[in-house]
């Protein structure tokens, strides 16, 4: 998405019945990241890390990385050392 006018526009058309919820916010000076969970009825649960700067109270821009949990299958030889979530 480029600019704001996209942003809001995805946010507006995404499926109804959606929703945020917050894992946790780091921020250092204009930078934040924020871990968040974004359930959905229908089209299952999402966790997105999103990489944010932020200038005079306003993003200026920001980077996000979406998943479906369980999604990607953790390889067999991790098994032994890591947990599902």
């Amino acid at each position: 998405m480029v600019g704001r006018d996209d942003f809001v526009a995805v946010n507006r058309e995404y499926p109804e019945g959606w929703s945020i919820r917050v894992l946790k916010v780091v921020a250092q000076g204009d930078e934040v990241v924020s871990e968040v969970e974004v359930p959905h009825d229908g089209l299952g649960l999402f966790r997105a890390a999103s990489f944010w700067t932020v200038r005079d109270g306003q993003v200026v821009r920001g980077t996000e990385y979406w998943t479906s949990v369980g999604a990607d299958p953790r390889p067999e030889w991790r098994t032994g050392f890591v947990e599902p979530m």
